[in-house]
């Protein structure tokens, strides 16, 4: 057999199976299934490579002794795993990422549908207050950050003090004392985060329909009990998505605790890490890449299992 018959052959082969998985050519089957492939193909290798991809080279870097200043790298097991749970930056930076999750979601959660159900009662200037709401949340984090900083400055240069001064209340040090500073870069983050959640449940509510508030109202039910046993059950699939988004946007918050506490000479500084300043440091400051690969991917699992659980407690409808 020459190498031209045996090509053909190859050929012949793909394009039977080709036509065995998609339809004959020209037909309407293997027009929709092509059409499907060519929508799906792409979003999917994206997805591969800017989600799926990354994770597992992290996982397998957090196995070796990945350094960028190094060329040669060798592995190390669960060594760097291991190195966690000596650490006290790395404990101390989890246990604020923790704490940054249990303040910031319920406050961000409760206040935006708190906020979102007064605006839903028909408020004089409805489109005013949403857009005041929102501005924060298209902000840039960065300059945001700048500005609360400058907020939270200590003596009477910051605004916060400035005001405690004028009603005869002592000052704070919001950001030198790392007691205080991590609550106030939490209430920082909840004010620029607050407006997303007020737009997407306020959504929402106008997509429930009248006629169950008005039933509700003919069955006599108060307006605290409409919003409990008829728009807080509808809200339900709403709600649990601003959970999640919530919940990875605290466990990874990095621009606002890096901006307002590393570098800065009116901060408490190094005294605050949270998980995500901490794989910064040691994969792009002390340059250990594998270690800082541990932390993140211990970071991931964290919020997978957070996510997990709130799809059980709110998704088993």
């Amino acid at each position: 057999m020459t190498q031209a018959a045996g090509v053909a052959i190859r050929v012949n082969w793909w394009a039977a199976a080709l036509e065995r998985v998609l339809g004959k050519p020209g037909s309407l089957a293997r027009q929709k299934k092509v059409f499907l492939l060519s929508v799906f193909v792409p979003i999917m290798s994206l997805f591969l490579i800017i989600r799926i991809i990354p994770i597992i080279l992290i996982l397998a870097a957090s196995f070796t002794n990945y350094s960028l200043k190094r060329p040669v790298t060798s592995f190390v097991g669960l060594r760097n795993f291991l190195r966690l749970f000596d650490d006290p930056r790395f404990i101390s930076g989890f246990w604020n990422s923790f704490e940054f999750v249990l303040v910031a979601v319920p406050l961000e959660i409760v206040g935006g549908l708190a906020i979102a159900l007064l605006l839903s009662r028909k408020v004089k200037f409805e489109g005013f207050y949403q857009t005041l709401y929102f501005l924060p949340y298209i902000l840039p984090t960065v300059p945001t950050a700048i500005i609360w900083r400058w907020i939270y400055a200590p003596g009477n240069f910051g605004l916060a003090n400035y005001l405690l001064d004028s009603v005869g209340l002592p000052r704070v040090g919001w950001l030198t004392d790392a007691n205080i500073a991590l609550l106030a870069i939490i209430g920082m983050h909840v004010w620029k985060q607050l407006g997303f959640f007020v737009v997407i449940f306020l959504v929402g509510i106008k997509a429930i329909p009248a006629e169950f508030r008005e039933a509700s109202a003919v069955d006599g039910a108060s307006a605290w009990q409409s919003v409990r046993h008829v728009d807080l059950p509808l809200l339900r699939p709403i709600i649990l998505f601003g959970l999640v988004w919530s919940t990875i946007f605290a466990w990874s918050v990095f621009t606002e605790v890096y901006v307002m506490t590393q570098g800065s000479d009116v901060s408490a500084g190094s005294d605050l890490h949270v998980l995500s300043t901490r794989i910064y440091q040691e994969a792009f400051i002390f340059f250990n890449a594998g270690y800082g690969s541990a932390i993140s991917f211990v970071l991931f699992i964290f919020s997978l299992v957070f996510v997990l659980l709130q799809f059980k407690a709110f998704g088993s409808d």
